[in-house]
């Protein structure tokens, strides 16, 4: 080792006489300086003007963690930087041996030709390591300079830098040596770090190539690290492509000293290339991969609920068909080329905690029955010529797909909209998951917690709202229905796609609920009969978790069901005069109770200290009295503050014209207390909680009024026991303050950016100018 280091030593020292090295070094640290010190200075100032003008309301860069926003944001463009500047270093490593005759004697000499190589390799790479070393001077004031900033999300941070500046040092070297011109090998280095990173796009279309391709390729590797998810199958990547490239040298330049055939080289360069193969083919097998998580909130991880769900798997085979329609939405997703990214980009981190899943594709075309869309627009052609045309513009091969006679003979796809789709199979029960029209297209951790749920038991809860009196359906999907956030497939929040089913009733009996449905009644516009209104009192009676809707205007029609557990819908109408609005508008705070409802995001940013206050939109209601002679325990969830603008209309209130006025003689009253819109009623009926949820408005939960707000998937999630939909709220973060102001972060950033390139720049040419006396 002692040769190979006098080699480093000597090829460290040829650095410091170089111009180009010198020249390298300071615009290294210049741009460097300059991306990430600005993202420090630019912080910096946003936070003295919000101090400034916000005072002590101003809570920090609230949900933004700097770590990321400030440090990994400028990482992820100097990790560019190195990509531009490592082959200026490297270009004539190797060939300037050549070029000087010195090569000669260093294989006359008894030094071995891997001795050699790895001396330089590690000069080189000396080199390159003391440029970063200096640029971590600037991450160490980033990490000061962020309070709670994540350490070990930042080291991982550094660790891609020294393992990708080793790797293009590596490749950097190999091209030196298959050339005797600098400037050549130069160009012939960018081309082969550019080629290495494409190769994940190449020959995805053919199966066995594709994953060969894949796994060699650089791309995605160091933006793992940067992003704080360290695993063994990256580390090893690094490791044997920096392997692979140093043997490569070490062979082309024995060849040039032996008088062996060129096919003994060529056996050289294939075995070392099938052992990398096999290396990374091998290693990035599920179950032999490790991972290590380093961000706080385990943003690389599934959540903790998730895993919850995954470990009531027993081990049986989960088996996934995605079935890709070559006439639908999404299909870039799901062709061939795609199916590594779908697998490693979307399945790899479920596939971390539960390895047995088994992988199917399904390639068709096909339209929704009755739809002729796609016939109007391409006019006097059929669908065979469609879908030729569309394989030729999607450059996959047609013959792969499926009829319309085929595929509807093999599945049942009618109640779908065809887009992309997965089948997920367990222990024989079946469940699709679907894909979205956004940019992240796969569904989320809740989505497909939902749908294994389904699978995994024997019921499903399903929310049964009462129909026949022209009440708000969830099957319906006008402005004043339900139907957006209940059962639109192709909506990323409807809870049909989190796990729930819905359904509609005319009539009550015991066959018509299992033990986790729901029943629902809201705003039935016509009187219910008698013995309707038993049917709900016995099932009520019974245990049974309900959610009831009134409307001011109709409070005669649920009084008799909202009597029955101790609440009165009062007569009248809450008002607000408000010059921007209808006085029948406003906005519903959402009490402590009922932010403990669920874990919903607003609900879950509130206890965390992210939001001061959650709120509902109210379209007419009306005042909710209410007693606990019945046994239940009645809550407010949803109230209106009392002020002087508000009080309870009982004479005609004509909302679209002027304002309404106050008046006793027509029996207006005001409260001193809040205005209550919203209950929840729970108590205890053998060894359940029963749970029942009173509205005066219906409106809050339609699609105008954005699907409940802040409330979202609430009353859902608490009448099943929480247990849909499955939530994965990560921590919030805490690195959101800037420890230094704003003119002490411009005094750094012209410092690093300029004065200390400035005294490098001195130093360098000292020393060149030293050299070339002596």
């Amino acid at each position: 080792m002692r040769v190979v280091f006098n080699i480093a030593r000597a090829e460290l020292r040829y650095f410091f006489f170089s111009p180009i090295a010198w020249f390298v070094l300071i615009l290294f640290l210049m741009s460097s300086a300059g991306l990430i010190m600005g993202n420090l200075a630019d912080t910096a100032l946003n936070q003295d003007a919000m101090l400034e003008l916000q005072g002590s309301a101003f809570r920090g860069f609230i949900n933004t963690p700097l770590t990321k926003s400030v440090i990994g944001r400028g990482l992820e463009t100097i990790l560019m930087i190195f990509f531009l500047f490592i082959p200026l270093l490297t270009m004539g490593v190797i060939n300037r041996e050549y070029a000087a005759g010195t090569i000669k004697l260093l294989h006359s000499s008894p030094v071995k030709t891997r001795q050699i190589i790895l001396g330089k390799f590690l000069g080189v790479y000396s080199f390159v390591c003391l440029m970063i070393l200096i640029f971590l001077v600037e991450v160490i004031i980033l990490t000061f300079s962020v309070k709670h900033a994540e350490f070990p999300h930042i080291m991982s941070m550094v660790l891609a830098f020294f393992l990708l500046a080793a790797m293009y040092v590596a490749i950097g070297m190999y091209i030196s040596s298959l050339t005797s011109y600098p400037i050549v090998a130069g160009i012939g280095t960018f081309v082969a770090l550019t080629l290495l990173s494409t190769l994940r796009m190449m020959f995805q279309g053919t199966d066995y190539l594709r994953d060969v391709t894949y796994f060699l390729s650089s791309s995605g590797r160091a933006e793992s690290l940067l992003g704080g998810l360290i695993t063994t199958k990256d580390l090893i990547y690094f490791f044997s492509i920096i392997s692979l490239f140093i043997v490569f040298t070490v062979i082309k330049t024995k060849s040039v000293t032996e008088s062996k055939s060129w096919r003994v080289s060529a056996g050289r360069y294939l075995l070392a290339f099938l052992v990398t193969v096999v290396t990374l083919v091998g290693t990035s097998r599920h179950g032999w991969i490790g991972y290590w998580d380093v961000t706080r909130s385990k943003v690389n991880t599934l959540h903790e609920n998730t895993r919850e769900v995954l470990k009531q798997l027993d081990g049986s085979p989960l088996k996934v068909t995605l079935y890709a329609n070559l006439l639908g939405n999404n299909l870039s997703s799901g062709v061939p080329t795609a199916r590594n990214n779908y697998l490693w980009n979307f399945w790899a981190k479920y596939r971390r905690f539960y390895n047995n899943m088994e992988f199917e594709y399904v390639y068709y075309y096909d339209v929704i029955e009755g739809d002729s869309s796609i016939y109007r627009a391409y006019p006097g052609k059929s669908l065979e010529e469609i879908a030729e045309k569309y394989a030729e513009m999607y450059k996959t091969d047609l013959a792969i797909y499926k009829k319309p006679a085929e595929i509807r003979k093999l599945i049942d796809l009618s109640g779908e909209d065809k887009s992309l789709l997965m089948q997920v199979e367990y222990k024989g029960k079946k469940t699709f998951l679907r894909t979205y029209m956004d940019p992240i297209v796969f569904p989320d951790e809740i989505q497909v917690s939902g749908s294994l749920l389904r699978l995994m038991k024997d019921t499903t809860p399903t929310f049964k709202f009462l129909t026949g009196h022209y009440e708000r359906s969830p099957l319906k999907f006008g402005e004043r229905e339900y139907g957006n956030h209940t059962v639109s497939k192709t909506s990323r929040t409807a809870l049909i796609n989190m796990g729930l089913n819905f359904d509609t009733i005319s009539t009550l009996s015991p066959a018509n609920f299992s033990h986790d449905d729901v029943l629902v009644i809201s705003d039935p516009k016509s009187m219910l009969d008698n013995a309707l209104i038993d049917s709900v009192k016995k099932y009520i009676d019974n245990g049974g978790n309900a959610m009831f809707y009134s409307e001011p205007g109709k409070q005669s029609i649920m009084n008799p069901i909202l009597n029955h557990v101790g609440v009165n819908a009062e007569q009248g109408t809450i008002v607000r005069v408000n010059p921007q609005d209808m006085p029948h508008k406003f906005a519903g705070l959402i009490a402590k109770k009922g932010t403990e409802m669920a874990d919903e995001q607003p609900f879950f940013y509130l206890r965390n200290g992210v939001m001061d206050a959650c709120f509902t939109y109210i379209t007419g209601a009306s005042v909710l009295s209410y007693s606990d002679t019945t046994g239940f325990k009645a809550e407010q969830i949803t109230t209106l503050h009392n002020d002087a603008n508000t009080w309870v209309e009982r004479g005609v209130l004509v909302v679209d014209s002027a304002a309404p006025v106050f008046n006793i003689a027509e029996g207006d009253y005001r409260k001193e207390a809040p205005y209550v819109v919203g209950l929840q009623l729970t108590r205890k009926i053998g060894n359940k909680i029963q749970k029942v949820l009173v509205s005066s408005d219906a409106d809050l939960m339609s699609a105008a009024k954005q699907n409940g707000k802040d409330y979202g998937n609430a009353f859902y999630s608490y009448t099943v026991d929480n247990k849909y939909p499955v939530y994965h709220n990560l921590k919030v973060p805490i690195d959101i303050w800037l420890t230094i102001k704003k003119a002490p972060a411009a005094t750094l950033k012209m410092i690093l950016q300029y004065v200390i390139p400035v005294f490098i720049l001195l130093v360098g040419i000292v020393i060149l100018i030293r050299r070339k006396r002596k």
